[in-house]
């Protein structure tokens, strides 16, 4: 999760009032986040991944004004229409681009520290390391609106990046600036680079590498133009509301302005700071928490979590939700709000009175893990394989026919998954294939699950956990896997005998279907040469196969179980 470092002093002057540290980390802990320590002057703590409007101190002193019940309900923003135009080139492989405009801010050291802070976890998470968006921050006053963002061959542009003394030309700034060798890859591949550019042809920016240093903003800075571009417009739009509501927080009148986006054949406003609207049950909040809230109760949780909220008859509250708020989709994300305010240290634990189940590890895997233990001490190694394989291993490499009952991948990516395994003797010898020069003997096993098709059942998909074991060394013999299997068989209390069994894959007359207590669970046998010789093996392998779900049925019923 992002780690966020904020000034208590500024804390303080957004919040409007003084605040102890105890107050600070009990809020911190109230919104999902943990108190880090201090470093010095500055307070750092680990924000959740969705709740990206807490990564600066803005949105940190926003909901602490509404735990603290200085202000409660929406935050209110003074949305405006601006004068500005953005022209929207054919930017083809970061298409979308959304702008933002917030006047009369008021800029000090840490005030710009944090929006830069702001920029950067976002870009980490959300953005994705701005390969989905990027975000740009300018003085506004240095730009000669209408913008443009277009494309421009790479060798054409020249401007002065952040931090330079002197301008450069863009293959310049992606091999030397630091931002371009870190993020020069994203468009490297390409003969043309994004820019946004001013009516004037200033450069702006080159998304999303680096902003160019005249439009940089600072402490004198009073109006802030912020733009994000990207390949995902949901994704764009949502981080341009998160930037320009938590800037507003330092804007006198939080002042927002939209700008007009011009797309060839569309126009639109951004940001669109409409309030989301949610229909809530207080009888659907008190299932959830195990609570009695009255309505009137619920109502001004909410209001503490800086939401709207208006009863609208019997248990039906309407909620209004914040643009910024882009983690509430559903009503359960209302009762996780409403639990914050009221304070998850209040809920006492309970088990429900029904429709509850105790979460335990399944029969089946406490089994498994048994005959892991025994294998183990029976001198084998265990080995795990994937569960998609190659069909030609499965079935011509073990003298079988490819006319199988196995579940097939639509649209495999490689020649080597193209199935989903129906057996694990086959994965043993490969592995032994793979380890002949550690010498000799091997003996190695895996538990897996594998697959065939079923018409019989609801997917039309049997599936099975096995055991299968291989030895393989040059004086193996039949002898050597009913010594290990008997041994396996008989640690778990059961009775084994074998009756012959032809089988494609095995020696004939050295190989049979394995019976516990009377009934079959799999097969062993010495592995056929042809087979030996498709896997490139030259000395002799035993191996056994066996059924775990059916040996679990036969030793419950043993154990009366």
């Amino acid at each position: 999760m992002p780690l966020i470092s904020i000034k208590v002093e500024d804390l303080e002057k957004l919040v409007g009032r003084s605040l102890t540290l105890e107050e600070i980390i009990e809020y911190i802990t109230m919104l999902k986040g943990e108190y880090e320590g201090m470093e010095e002057e500055y307070l750092i703590y680990e924000a959740t991944h969705d709740r990206p409007d807490l990564f600066s101190c803005e949105g940190l002193a926003r909901s602490i004004r509404g735990l603290a019940e200085i202000e409660l309900g929406l935050p209110r923003f003074n949305v405006n229409e601006s004068k500005v135009d953005v022209i929207v080139g054919n930017v083809y492989y970061r298409p979308y681009i959304a702008c933002g405009l917030i006047r009369n801010v008021r800029l000090d050291e840490e005030a710009v520290r944090q929006l830069m802070q702001l920029q950067e976890k976002l870009h980490t998470t959300y953005c994705r390391n701005r390969r989905k968006a990027s975000i740009g921050l300018y003085d506004y006053d240095t730009i000669e609106p209408p913008i443009r963002y277009l494309l421009m061959p790479i060798e054409k542009v020249r401007f002065r990046p952040l931090e330079w003394s002197k301008e450069a030309s863009a293959k310049e700034i992606l091999t030397k600036h630091p931002k371009g060798i870190e993020y020069g890859h994203i468009i490297a591949n390409y003969e043309e680079v994004p820019l946004l550019v001013d009516s004037t042809g200033q450069v702006l920016s080159m998304p999303p590498i680096i902003n160019s240093e005249e439009t940089k903003v600072t402490e004198e800075t009073k109006n802030i133009f912020v733009d994000v571009t990207g390949v995902d417009r949901r994704l764009v739009e949502n981080v341009l509301k998160i930037i320009v509501t938590s800037i507003a927080e330092r804007s006198e009148g939080k002042e927002i302005y939209k700008v007009s986006i011009h797309y060839d054949k569309d126009v639109v406003l951004t940001p669109d700071l409409s309030i989301e609207r949610m229909d809530l049950n207080t009888s659907y909040v008190n299932d959830n928490l195990g609570l009695n809230l009255s309505t009137e109760e619920v109502i001004h949780l909410l209001l503490k979590m800086r939401l709207g909220a208006t009863h609208k008859g019997e248990d039906l509250i309407g909620v209004m939700i914040p643009a910024y708020r882009i983690d509430i989709l559903h009503p359960i994300d209302l009762v996780e709000d409403i639990a914050m305010a009221y304070g998850y240290d209040k809920l006492e634990p309970a088990i429900p009175e029904e429709h509850y189940t105790i979460g335990r590890e399944h029969p089946l895997e406490v089994f498994s893990k048994a005959v892991r233990e025994i294998m183990c001490g029976l001198g084998f190694q265990e080995i795990a394989s994937y569960m998609l394989t190659s069909k030609i291993l499965q079935t011509v490499y073990m003298r079988l026919p490819e006319e199988g009952k196995m579940v097939e991948i639509e649209n495999p990516i490689s020649d080597r998954f193209t199935v989903v395994r129906r057996w694990l003797i086959p994965d043993l010898l490969m592995s032994i294939y793979q380890s002949r020069g550690s010498g000799y003997p091997i003996m190695i096993f895996e538990v897996g699950d594998v697959a065939w098709i079923d018409e019989k059942e609801e997917n039309r998909v049997k599936e099975d956990r096995r055991l299968a074991a291989a030895i393989a060394s040059t004086e193996t013999t039949l002898v050597d896997g009913l010594v290990k299997l008997n041994a396996l068989i008989r640690t778990l209390g059961l009775s084994v005998r074998y009756e012959p069994v032809k089988h494609r894959s095995f020696i004939e007359g050295r190989c049979g279907k394995v019976l516990v207590e009377g009934r079959e669970v799999g097969i062993i046998g010495e592995v056929h040469p042809e087979v030996l010789n498709n896997f490139k093996i030259e000395v002799p392998v035993v191996a056994f196969e066996i059924s775990l779900g059916a040996l679990l049925n036969i030793y419950r019923e043993k154990m009366g179980m």
